[in-house]
């Protein structure tokens, strides 16, 4: 008995074999990530709270799609953020998300057939603290009657004396070249730039004179290596004074706006005197 139900046995499975060699191969689906402009499709890093979109285009195999599942992963956690059923022969979506903290996210886009095979894609979004960063700004010295020599850190604008007057709450320094102090950038509420900026439009005239602080980082930052807003706060400590004098090509200024807002510039040109101008780069927090 027992070997003739080793014979059915092997037949059957002879049978089985048969049957399933004739049955017609599954095929899966497929999915790509849309390119072009607006689109994303690799690793990408992004301000914090910044929104990016994703297309997808995916297309059945032997059986029709079903599914679309959308998951984001940080520090080991998924999160899925789509799930979407449906019946198609192929699927053509795109999908904006907002990315509002800070890290890395692993976004994964699966879809799947009725006969649940499946295919994804993913790339890494990487979202950092924001900051804006403005390149090659110039200020002219209190002489200077071409250049303005009042900064306005929130947007990069440099205003001349008139514009300033009426922008005073927007002005976070102004730059002039003494005689002793040389090339400085002072805060509107410093004692010695009232005295440089002075008749209609001075500083006695401004209706708010910002109390920007400063120090001179004394060595050990590396300009390029500022990128997020707590690289500044680390920097941009100690910043108790109202100006920052005989400035140097090459110095980095830490400062603290009236608003709480830190920053850094670096000196990139100094040229003349009282009518000559600074040229810097900004990193502030917004």
């Amino acid at each position: 008995m027992k070997k003739i139900n080793l014979l059915i046995a092997t037949l059957i499975l002879a049978s089985l074999a048969i049957i399933t060699s004739c049955k017609k191969d599954k095929t899966p689906p497929t999915i790509t990530f849309k390119g072009g402009t607006g689109y994303t499709s690799s690793d990408i890093t992004i301000d914090q709270g910044a929104t990016i979109t994703f297309g997808i285009i995916a297309q059945s195999g032997s059986s029709k799609l079903q599914e679309l599942k959308i998951v984001a992963t940080s520090n080991n956690t998924p999160q899925t953020l789509l799930d979407s059923t449906f019946s198609a022969d192929t699927f053509n979506n795109d999908y904006s998300i907002m990315f509002s903290s800070v890290g890395q996210s692993r976004l994964t886009f699966t879809i799947t057939d009725k006969d649940d095979q499946t295919a994804e894609v993913a790339l890494v979004v990487t979202s950092v603290e924001a900051i804006s960063t403005y390149t090659q700004k110039i200020l002219g010295s209190y002489g200077n009657l071409t250049i303005g020599s009042s900064f306005a850190s929130a947007d990069g604008t440099v205003y001349k004396m008139a514009d300033a007057l009426t922008n005073a709450s927007k002005i976070d320094w102004l730059y002039f070249y003494g005689n002793s102090d040389l090339a400085t950038l002072a805060a509107p509420d410093d004692a010695d730039a009232a005295t440089i900026f002075t008749g209609t439009n001075g500083l006695s005239n401004w209706a708010v004179r910002n109390s920007t602080r400063f120090r001179l980082v004394s060595g050990g930052a590396v300009w390029d290596n500022i990128l997020l807003s707590s690289d500044i706060a680390a920097i941009a400590t100690g910043t108790t004074e109202t100006s920052v004098m005989q400035l140097a090509v090459g110095d980095i200024v830490a400062f603290k706006t009236v608003g709480n807002k830190l920053g850094v510039l670096k000196v990139s040109d100094i040229s003349g005197t009282s009518a000559g101008t600074i040229t810097y780069d900004v990193k502030v927090q917004k």
